[in-house]
């Protein structure tokens, strides 16, 4: 029996055969599989003694195919497309003659295969150009209607800057008919300034092969000047040409407004900005309020879970804060709330968090970094704050510490430890940084 299949990455399609009746089996399952990939014939003279296929469906069941022979079916570029072969039920031995007419009629195959493929895509080719050629002069008639219905100054030029096209309200602005100016140039339109400005400036934008929005201002056939807002771009006649395309649209009225609303926005933007501010910084301090600081924990925290990274926290408490108040009063307090939080602002690293806890407290998030590195940054915060001279009397702080480990859950449970940590400075006197031991 013989037959003509043709496969793709996962099917076999039987497309034409003598007696056998199979629409389409697995690639895994085909003998053409194997056929098509080498350039030689195929040849299995047994299937039931050729490992390959001794359990192959196809043979142990119906058709019980015995013996193959293929040759594969390539295209014009030496792309498998599928094979000729022939199969029997039968053991055999395929006599010279009988191999070398198979390699014959494959060839003649793929070429016929080829042919059918071409022709097949000459008639997509040609009936695609009849549809384009209809579609071309419906789109020319719609192009124009569009055009002139539009409120928009349209027009064309070609590289000299001769007026190829140009829409009724083009027409109208400058007082003309629809085809007075068509194939003037723009020496012959405009003042000698104009024109070189113009020019210029079309030139660029069909070098430049992107779109172009200017404002321009024009003076009208009464005598009035209005600003239009102009849209340049280059495009390509059908033979390749460069031209320039345009299309503009009266703002007048905008930009007698413009200064208004640019002020407008301005004092927005600045309104919208503070708000912004107020809603993530401390007043007095201008350090980060206790909101921000607790957003940036949760997500710090969940990053180091995540990623296996250190995380440490500083909670800091000024030390006698209400005597201070009591004594040289509250205006005195602030000033040593904004003093500190300078401090902690000059002193931390970029990517560390210093915020404002509340009252006299103050936090520190600094993303990994251990218990080492967060000792280092204590330190260094009670040695800035020891040699600060203060206005009344000396200042001194108690810093708690604590270090993310993997009993903790969230991040608030690691402010809670540096909490701990920090009543355990109070306790031992003050003036002091401790570490949550737990």
């Amino acid at each position: 029996m013989g037959l003509v299949t043709l496969l793709d990455e996962r099917h076999q399609w039987y497309r034409a055969s003598e007696h056998l009746k199979l629409g389409e089996t697995p690639r895994e399952v085909a003998f053409c599989a194997h056929a098509i990939r080498q350039t030689e014939m195929f040849l299995v003279k047994d299937a039931l003694m050729d490992p390959r296929f001794d359990s192959n469906p196809l043979v142990t069941s119906d058709p019980a195919i015995r013996f193959f022979a293929g040759v594969g079916l390539f295209t014009a570029e030496g792309e498998p497309i599928g094979t000729l072969c022939v199969v029997d039920m039968s053991p055999r031995i395929l006599a010279a003659e009988q191999a070398n007419a198979l390699e014959v009629l494959g060839r003649q195959v793929s070429v016929r295969l080829e042919a059918m493929v071409q022709r097949k895509a000459l008639a997509e080719v040609l009936a695609e150009k009849e549809r384009a050629s209809a579609n071309l002069r419906a789109s020319e008639e719609l192009f124009r209607a569009f055009m002139n219905a539009s409120p928009f100054l349209s027009y064309i030029k070609d590289a000299a800057g001769r007026l190829l096209f140009y829409n009724r309200s083009f027409a109208q602005r400058f007082g003309v008919s629809e085809y007075a100016w068509l194939g003037r140039t723009d020496e012959q339109l405009w003042s000698r300034k104009l024109t070189k400005s113009v020019r210029t400036h079309d030139l660029e934008v069909m070098a430049g092969g992107r779109m172009v929005e200017t404002e321009e201002h024009i003076r009208n056939s009464d005598g009035t000047v209005s600003s239009l807002r102009s849209f340049k771009f280059p495009c390509h006649d059908s033979a390749g040409n460069v031209l320039l395309a345009g299309v503009a649209v009266d703002v007048s009225e905008e930009v007698a407004h413009q200064i208004e609303l640019e002020r407008y926005h301005r004092e927005l933007e600045e309104a919208n900005d503070q708000l912004r501010k107020l809603a993530v910084t401390d007043e007095l301090t201008g350090l980060r309020n206790r909101r921000s600081f607790e957003e940036r924990l949760v997500m710090e925290f969940s990053m180091a879970r995540r990623r296996k990274r250190e995380l440490s926290v500083l909670l800091i408490d000024v030390d006698n804060f209400k005597t201070i108040n009591d004594r040289w009063g509250h205006a005195a307090g602030d000033e040593v709330l904004r003093r500190l939080g300078t401090i902690l602002r000059t002193t931390v690293r970029l990517p560390d968090l210093p915020a404002r806890y509340g009252g006299e407290e103050f936090v520190v998030l600094l993303p990994e970094s251990g218990e080492e590195s967060a000792m280092g940054l204590a330190r260094r915060v009670m040695q800035r704050v020891a040699t600060e001279e203060w206005e009344n009397e000396p200042l001194t702080i108690s810093v708690g510490m604590a270090a993310m480990n993997e009993s903790l859950e969230n991040g608030f449970q690691l402010v809670e430890l540096a909490d701990e940590a920090l009543y355990a400075a109070k306790r031992a006197g003050k003036n002091r940084v401790m570490v949550h031991s737990g």
